[in-house]
């Protein structure tokens, strides 16, 4: 049976790991971009001013906060929670999510600005759009019917190399929009091209004086929740988008798995850069790893959570968190209702509406044919943000322990969703403890 909760439920990884174990994908490769960000880290700038100008942004911390080591198991052992008909993690007790406020703490990114809306631009006309800004002149050649350069291949540009012919133009403006360019397609949103960016990061980069104007953390979500969605299909191989973001949420929640912390942190500090996350030492196997991570969870009660880790206010300091509706990055739109995860807000969880439902939605078990599409209309709902959001005391408890539920939550969840991952036909004699930071 298929929760009605949870209705794409039969194209989930939790459903194969479930009723065909043997069927195991094991680890998913967790795409980032170390080594381009090393490389911007040295950049050695052209213009003077430059750096000033991407300083002033607001997103230049980016290159210091980013983990520079991924614990490969520990992030496939959650994305084999997420639900994308509710975009929530599905724990055995309840709901969970990476929610606004989390990423005002954790990154330190605008969450209150201008939503990065997409306005349909052919692809053409991004391509041209890029292949200008660096003066690369007219495009060059067809293969297949498309147009394509070497500055240009498969749909998205080559980032270091326009950032290096940005330097060689000598011309400060595109100096500045080619780093940040290269920079936010190789933090907030990465994808599976490993050289190419898409163009869309750039529609919100060419005029200079609106850039710190957008709800960049916004954006920053509406990504993760639907690479996570696709990483969570049974066919999918891989995951992408800015999962320091999810490291450092799974952290900041679960101690069972946190590392050791840096000595001295500012409160004003991004929190992803409060832990320190080193190379895994040993012969300690990643799937051996992912199998002990599962058992782990579907092992926990809401007892082992740290449900408000920045204190007990975070709807009142960052209000944005308790929006309804709709949050986006481009073409790409997801639904977000904080009220599934009250806990998280200090909040006594209570049994949830039903999630909006998205204009067209097609989730099977290929993550290749996944697709998710929400009118544009839909982007009002955040301009006009405080008639679209919740009212917790009107409509709520506080929490007296941090993990309280209201009777007959606990029922309900268990008879709509699906909170256990490893089958009961998998023997499991696994140990609790674990090492301080892993990484493949």
């Amino acid at each position: 049976m298929i929760p009605d909760v949870i209705p794409s439920f039969a194209g989930h990884v939790a459903h194969v790991l479930w009723t065909s174990p043997e069927q195991d994908r094991g680890v998913l490769e967790c795409y980032h971009r170390s080594a381009t960000l090393d490389m911007l880290k040295k950049y050695k700038w052209s213009v003077e001013g430059s750096q000033a100008m991407v300083q002033a942004t607001g997103l230049s911390h980016l290159l210091e906060c980013t983990m520079p080591h991924l614990d490969s198991a520990l992030l496939t052992a959650f994305v084999e929670r997420w639900q994308p008909d509710t975009n929530t993690f599905h724990m055995p007790f309840g709901e969970m999510s990476i929610l606004i406020h989390d990423v005002h703490y954790i990154l330190r990114l605008p969450v209150d600005g201008a939503l990065l809306r997409y306005d349909s631009p052919q692809p053409e006309a991004l391509k041209a759009d890029m292949c200008g800004l660096i003066r690369v002149g007219d495009l060059e050649g067809a293969v297949g019917g498309k147009w394509s350069t070497i500055w240009y291949m498969n749909g998205g540009m080559h980032g270091e190399g326009a950032l290096f012919r940005a330097g060689e133009l000598q011309i400060k403006e595109v100096e500045v929009q080619c780093y940040l360019f290269l920079l936010l397609g190789s933090t907030l949103f990465v994808d599976k091209s490993r050289d190419r960016i898409r163009p869309a990061v750039n529609l919100y980069l060419k005029k200079y004086h609106d850039v710190a104007g957008y709800a960049w953390g916004v954006g920053t979500l509406a990504y993760l929740y639907r690479q996570l969605g696709v990483a969570s299909r049974a066919g999918g191989k891989g995951v992408c988008g800015y999962l320091t973001l999810l490291q450092a949420w799974i952290y900041e929640y679960f101690p069972d798995f946190r590392p050791n912390r840096v000595q001295q942190h500012s409160p004003a500090d991004p929190r992803a850069s409060l832990w320190v996350c080193s190379r895994l030492k040993g012969r300690d196997d990643a799937k051996e790893r992912l199998v002990r991570y599962r058992s782990i969870l579907d092992g926990m009660s809401a007892d082992d959570v740290t449900w408000t880790p920045y204190g007990g206010h975070a709807g009142v300091e960052v209000m944005r968190s308790l929006y309804n509706g709709v949050i986006r990055f481009a073409d790409v739109a997801e639904g977000y209702d904080p009220s599934r995860c009250l806990r998280q807000y200090g909040y006594r969880q209570a049994i949830p509406r039903p999630m909006m439902i998205p204009d067209d939605h097609f989730r099977p078990a290929s993550a290749k044919d996944y697709n998710v599409t929400w009118f544009p209309g839909y982007d009002q709902f955040w301009t006009m943000w405080e008639s679209n959001r919740w009212a917790f005391d009107a409509f709520f408890t506080p929490c007296e322990r941090p993990s309280d539920v209201d009777e007959g939550f606990m029922d309900w969840y268990r008879a709509h969703s699906h909170p256990l991952i490893t089958s009961p036909s998998v023997t499991r004699q696994i140990p609790r403890e674990l090492v301080s930071c892993f990484t493949l």
